[in-house]
């Protein structure tokens, strides 16, 4: 299945719109939040920093491989999956699963290498959320969107995607990234401060006290 390109979108500002996009991400319908979710790590250092510091903390770590039993074939099988960690494709793999911390789910795609009889992946390719849906019975499985099935989306092909539900809360996983509480506090501070000028501004008017001008002597 071909992988189709999110239409552009520009958020609108407004804490009522912030409001409906939220609510629509709650019924499954996570299109705008996902750009959402991409501005504000975009826009708000602060955010930005802590998902960097989470991302950090794991592709940090050393990836420890060992096999399951003694059995020949099971070292063997040990041993190939260390040569696919070693590679330094890897370890841009890690990177772009863990944008799921922020969104809730991250989506690369596996390159295949198809010479020499055996199958090797070549490269992961990350993939933008907004190619996906869940399923809207569960909210859990996660689906391609087709042209043609653009409400339902079609089932991922075996053996082709990694994908990384990191589980920061329980529940569907449109609601588990950390991008759904910062929210709140960056449509607050986006929205807010203007608001509290205006209203300042017009309380300002209303309750200063008259000025008298007066000639001198």
């Amino acid at each position: 299945c071909a992988l189709v390109a999110p239409t552009a979108f520009a958020i609108n500002r407004t804490p009522g719109r912030r409001g409906m996009i939220l609510r629509a991400a709650e019924n499954n319908d996570g299109h705008d939040y996902l750009t959402l979710a991409e501005e504000m790590e975009e826009r708000e250092p602060h955010y930005a920093s802590v998902l960097g510091t989470r991302k950090r903390a794991v592709s940090g770590l050393d990836v420890v491989v060992e096999s399951a039993t003694d059995d020949p074939a099971d070292v063997r099988l040990a041993d190939a999956v260390r040569d696919l960690v070693r590679d330094a494709v890897f370890g841009d793999l890690i990177e772009d699963l863990l944008d799921a911390l922020g969104k809730g789910y991250s989506v690369a795609e596996i390159m295949w290498n198809t010479r020499g009889g055996q199958w090797w992946p070549r490269e992961y390719v990350w993939r933008d959320p907004r190619f996906f849906r869940f399923d809207q019975a569960t909210g859990r499985e996660l689906r391609l969107i087709d042209p043609e099935n653009v409400a339902q989306g079609v089932p991922l092909a075996p053996y082709k995607f990694i994908v990384h539900k990191p589980r920061l809360k329980a529940g569907i996983p449109l609601r588990g990234g950390l991008a759904r509480p910062v929210a709140v506090s960056y449509m607050a501070q986006r929205c807010a401060p203007p608001g509290w000028l205006e209203f300042a501004w017009v309380f300002a008017l209303a309750r200063a006290p008259g000025r008298v001008g007066r000639r001198g002597c």
